[in-house]
């Protein structure tokens, strides 16, 4: 069953395309208002990038004030082209969720690339997964991802942002045990817990 009071994907002000109030400590505060239980601050992330202790260190510091809900310090990185993430090495060992951010433009290069992700032993969660415009998978090809991704331990996000993956995908994956959870991918406050836009898929998966 899909918790609905955790929410595993929310973005803050550390990103370039977030409202600059959309600070840790407002979304830690909205969270626990609207009653979560958990919260997965998972904030864009680059190799080049150089904010990462400073918002390691806010959310230390949100957690050791005495919040109520369990928080999780993570990042959402970007699936490269060679099958790896676009996060530091001495991050990996955080709650990582790995997206295409990128179009490929070629079916076996993304199929390759997700593969490869997939057997990565520090990414947790394939991210707003679907296909690109110019293609789709069979349904042995997501019969081959769901047993890859049972083998490597992976979970798979329902996105409420893009509403995915889709439901001939869902069902695939629900048919073979695959793991889900929930993640909103706020990029503002009301969006946090907020899972309004994915209710077929939730109840397609709990029931």
């Amino acid at each position: 069953m899909l918790d609905l009071k955790s929410d595993y994907h929310v973005h803050c002000n550390y990103n370039d395309h977030s409202p600059t109030e959309l600070s840790i400590e407002k979304v830690t505060k909205y969270a626990e208002e609207i009653n979560l239980n958990k919260l997965a601050f998972t904030e864009h992330v680059r190799k080049t990038s150089e904010w990462i202790p400073k918002y390691l260190e806010e959310i230390d510091r949100i957690v050791s004030s005495g919040t109520k809900i369990t928080i999780i310090s993570g990042f959402e990185a970007k699936i490269l082209k060679n099958g790896t993430v676009d996060i530091p090495h001495e991050y990996e060992g955080h709650f990582l969720i790995a997206s295409f951010h990128t179009k490929f433009y070629n079916k076996q290069n993304w199929l390759s690339a997700l593969k490869s992700t997939i057997s990565l032993p520090y990414v947790n969660v394939i991210g707003h997964l679907a296909p690109e415009e110019s293609f789709e998978l069979t349904d042995n090809e997501l019969g081959e991802l769901s047993k890859l991704l049972n083998e490597n331990g992976k979970t798979v996000e329902i996105n409420a942002k893009y509403r995915r993956p889709a439901m001939n995908w869902l069902r695939i994956f629900r048919d073979n045990n695959v793991k889900f959870h929930l993640g909103s991918d706020a990029h503002s406050l009301v969006e946090v817990g907020n899972f309004s836009s994915i209710t077929n898929l939730i109840e397609f998966i709990n029931s």
